[in-house]
This record gives C-alpha cells, structure tokens and sequence, in this order.
C-alpha cells in the first residue's frame, strides 16, 4: 500500500509542477500496467475562470492520436476481405489524383497510413479549414506538388488519412464517424468518445482549449466545421483511452474477446517509413536507435525496448499516448494547452519511474529546449523586422489589388477595400479572414482574424504592364500548413 500511495504522490507531484511550468488549466493522465488501470486522474480546471474540474472521464481533443483508430479502422476491412493493404487507392476512389501521375497508379491503402506518399509534411493542410465536402479536399491533393519522391522519403501527411477515412467510408457504406463509434467505440465500452467536435453539444464533461495568444492565456474556439475528421478529430476522455491502449497491449482483445485479428494489429505496429533520428532526439534519448512510422503509430526503442506512440495536437490541445508491449504499460496524457511540454515529458518521466530507470529532471530538460526555441524565435524575427524596408510604397493605387483571386488547392479568394481597411477572405474558408496593412514595396501584413493564425507577409505580383498578377501566403506555416499558396488573380 505505501508503494501505490508513494507512487501516486510522486505522479501528482510531478504533474502539479508540469502544470505550474507551462500554465496548463487542466490535464488527464491515465497508466495500464499488466491489463489493469494503475493511475487515472484529472487536475486542474476545464476552463480559465470557471470551478469545474477535470476528471477521468472529463472530453479532449486527442489530435493525431486518432490516426491510430483509422488504421485499426482500414484493419477491420483487412479482417473481414473487403480490401487489402496493397490494394490501389483508385480501385476505391477512382477519382483520386496525385501531382504525379505515376505516383497516382501506384499508390496503395497502406500507402496513406504511413506517411510516405511524397507529400511534405502538413502540405496543403489548410484544406482541412475549408467548407469543401471531404470528396473536395481530397480531389484537391492532386494539385499539391510533391515535397519528395512517392515512397523515398517521410512526410507527415493528414491530407493521406483524410483520405484514408474516405476509402472506409465507400468500403463500409458507412461514413467514418459511424464506422468508428459501432465497430472500435462501442465494442470497447468507449462511452464518453465522440469522433467530432459537432456532437459535444450532448456533452457536458468538456475540457476548453486554451492557447498563449500575444503573452496572455485565453480560450479558443473548437473548429466544428474542420474536415480533420480521420486524421484527428477524436475527442475521448483517458478513461475512455485506458480502453484503448489495453486492447492495443493485450493484441487486439478486451476482456477476454478477440476484437481485432492479431495480425491486424502486428501490421499497424511494422516499421513501413523510416525516420531520421533528430540531432537533438539522439541527445534527448542516447539509447534510441532507430525511429519509423508504422501505420497510424510512431515506433522507436527506449533502453532496449519497443515503443508505440503517438502524439496529437489540435488549436489549444496537445495529447500523448505512449505503449511499452514487452512490459504491458500504457501512459496517455491530455492537456487543454498549447504550448506546453508537459503532455510530452510526462511519459519519460513515467517510462523511468515505472521500469526502475534512472529518473532524469524532464522539467528541466524541456525547458532548456523550450528556451532555445524562444531564442531562434526571436532571431527569425528580428530577421523580419531588418528585412523591412521602412519609407516605401506601393507600386499601384490601392484599388489595382482588390479583386477575385484563384488558387487551385485552396480555391478563391477575395481582396476588398472595406470602411475599416484593406481585407482578404478566402471563400471556402469562411474563418480565414484578415486586414492587410502596407508592410513594404507590393507586401503587406496580413493580421488573421483568428488570433490563432497569427500575421503572415503577403507579397504582390505584378505583370508589368501596371496590373496584379498574383498574391502568395503562408498560413500559420510553423502550425497548420508549410506550403505557400499562390492565387492567381482572375478578375477585378
């Protein structure tokens, strides 16, 4: 008995600092060992301002750790003959297009699990915005120029899984949603999981997302309209995750019932896309040897042993799952925060704990590392700031710049000149709004309505002749999407 209560007191201790450190409201943290919940508790608050507290069955987005359910998802179809891991991804959406038409015949359902199907990471990801029905964003990838060689390289890809979710959809004759919630959720006893943000409506046990937006922590809101769907819309409490993880730990059965095929679940967990080992994961974690994405499911090693993992992030949530198979242990960590590095070093911290490892001060360590990317921050925008040429003007009037524009992933876009200033909206994007402000030479500042997006430059092109041929954005590239877009005017 004082082992466990030690133990507890060790985790509440720790998780209390965490917390202190990066001013999160509100976390869940769940451990499995041996097919049994060894921990399960929520700290702090739902929301800024308000007494109700989390707990384990409190809701939060979970991100990309829904990944993980679509692959499991796409295995059942396995299971059951109704399409095969190799099969093409046009035999099922003949529709679909890649930049590369080769890449395009080529490409195969384990293909969209792995990340591996020559898109740069989050590329085009703002389509996940966009009111385009799902059959939309995904017609769009085609537009999307490779960042790498079909199969050559690591991508990290929603755009794949997006379409992924499609494909079980047209398998199924069910949509995503209901394909999650009858053949993972209920099977499982997953009660307080949703797989979109539109259906927490009926709930009341909901965590707030909240973000450091200009120095103060404030609430943001949940995109409800967002297409993230299969790639990372799964909102679940960690009791619901404890679930989860032990079917995942025990080969894919629960309570003594086989729900997945074994085999299905051994797939998922093979190494398919190797990953370059970051300079500083080699100095974070000296023990790892090698780091892939199977499908749905981050893979490396820890002192000699296998790990399972994956992490999500939504606007103002962060979550971790991490597994030990060899050793039955589970650790899942939800926050209602972003930024924060507690839902990540907790697991190290819990991994040391829990297999009588030497325990290093994680705290520390990530704030370092927090530290020095404050610093490279600082520098890319003092960089700006020295790059702007200060006493300039536009080459063309005012009016020259306003009109429709197209761009071929995302769509259109409108540049106005309103009574309180000069605006971009883009169509199918109803929550990307902005006020453009001269910044220099044809540039300007675009301040996003959503706090979330924060400012991008917006260059201007001109054709030479006195007339605006193009604009280019990058739109939160640091969070949401890399590429950078260009919209082609086509009319004033």
């Amino acid at each position: 008995m004082n082992k466990i209560t030690n133990l507890e007191k060790n985790i509440e201790n720790l998780v209390d600092k965490a917390m202190q450190v990066w001013d999160v409201p509100g976390l869940a943290l769940v451990i499995v060992k041996d097919d049994k919940v060894l921990f399960s508790k929520g700290f702090g608050i739902r929301e800024i301002g308000k007494p109700d507290q989390v707990d384990e069955r409190t809701l939060f987005a979970i991100g990309s750790n829904t990944k993980a359910f679509t692959a499991t998802a796409v295995g059942l179809l396995v299971q059951e003959g109704k399409l095969a891991w190799d099969d093409p991804v046009t035999k099922y959406i003949p529709t679909f297009k890649l930049y590369d038409s080769n890449a395009t015949q080529m490409i195969t359902i384990r293909d969209l699990l792995c990340h591996r199907a020559g898109l740069g990471t989050w590329a085009g990801d703002v389509l996940l915005l966009s009111s385009y029905p799902t059959a939309e964003v995904v017609r769009r990838v085609q537009h999307i120029p490779p960042g790498y060689g079909f199969r050559a390289g690591y991508g990290y890809s929603n755009l794949m899984f997006i379409t992924a979710g499609l494909v079980i959809e047209t398998v199924s004759g069910m949509s995503w949603d209901n394909f999650i919630q009858q053949r993972i959720f209920e099977p499982l006893g997953m009660i307080d999981s949703i797989t979109n943000p539109r259906y927490l409506k009926e709930r009341t046990n909901i965590a707030v997302p909240h973000e450091d937006i200009r120095g103060k922590l404030q609430t943001v809101a949940q995109r409800e309209d967002a297409h993230v769907g299969a790639a990372g819309s799964i909102h679940a409490s960690v009791a619901d995750i404890a679930l989860w993880m032990r079917l995942q730990l025990n080969n894919g059965s629960l309570g003594g019932k086989q729900i997945v095929d074994s085999a299905i679940i051994e797939e998922t967990r093979t190494p398919h896309t190797p990953i370059k080992l970051a300079a500083f994961e080699s100095k974070l974690f000296p023990s790892r040897h090698f780091s892939a994405y199977g499908l749905g499911w981050f893979l490396s090693d820890i002192h000699g042993r296998f790990v399972v993992r994956h992490t999500g992030g939504v606007d103002g949530m962060l979550s971790s799952v991490v597994m030990i198979p060899e050793e039955q242990l589970g650790i899942a960590v939800f926050t209602n925060k972003l930024p924060n590095a507690a839902y990540v070093l907790l697991p190290h911290y819990l991994t040391e704990l829990l297999l009588g490892l030497p325990v290093q001060d994680w705290i520390q360590i990530y704030t370092d590392l927090e530290k020095e990317g404050k610093d490279k921050e600082a520098e890319a925008k003092k960089q700006r700031e020295d790059s702007h040429a200060k006493d300039t003007r536009p080459s063309l009037a005012v009016e020259k710049y306003v009109g429709i524009y197209e761009s071929s992933i995302l769509g259109g876009a409108t540049i106005s000149v309103e009574r309180d200033g000069f605006h971009i909206q883009l169509q199918a994007h109803e929550s990307i709004s902005g006020t453009l402000e001269h910044w220099h030479y044809d540039t300007f500042l675009c301040k996003w309505d959503d706090p979330v997006l924060g400012e991008s430059l917006i260059p201007f092109l001109t054709d030479g002749q006195g007339q605006v041929a193009e604009f280019r954005v990058k739109i939160r590239e640091d969070w949401i999407d890399p590429l950078e877009h260009v919209f082609k005017k086509v009319r004033a």
